[in-house]
């Protein structure tokens, strides 16, 4: 048995089919670069999340994630902008960590603090991404 298929064997184990899926092939990984809505939480476990966002007409076209937390978070971080996209921002900003963990199937309660880490950025990111929408100019000045 390979490194792979040994850790596939280990998730499986824990986790749901869809969550396995999302760790081991995680969606939208890729920074958005000049994005209309950005956001990063940290947890008190030392693991960070951030979420970029862009968005036209008041529809997520596109979302991204990027994570050094653990394998569920790296799960929720997927999903959560799997979640996202194609929502209006009144839409997505009613995304729960409950939303995300019951995307997942069966996310253990151990790791739903992982699910709060996801929601919380995106909701910073849809949070930024009202403010510039207020304040345009703004996004001229980002890093």
């Amino acid at each position: 048995m390979n490194d792979l298929e040994d850790l596939k064997r280990r998730l499986q184990e824990v986790y749901s089919a869809t969550t396995v899926e999302h760790v081991l092939h995680p969606r939208n990984t890729e920074p958005i670069p000049n994005p209309d809505g950005f956001g990063e939480i940290q947890s008190g476990h030392h693991e960070s999340l951030k979420i970029w966002l862009r968005v036209r007409n008041d529809i997520i076209l596109d979302s991204a994630f990027w994570t050094n937390g653990c394998a569920a978070t790296i799960a929720c971080g997927s999903m959560t902008t799997e979640i996202a996209k194609d929502k209006t921002v009144k839409e997505a900003l009613a995304i729960s960590a409950g939303d995300i963990a019951e995307a997942l199937v069966d996310l253990p309660e151990g790791n739903f603090h992982c699910a709060e880490l996801a929601a919380g950025a995106l909701r910073l990111a849809l949070k930024d991404c009202l403010a510039m929408q207020q304040q345009p100019w703004k996004k001229l000045y980002r890093k």
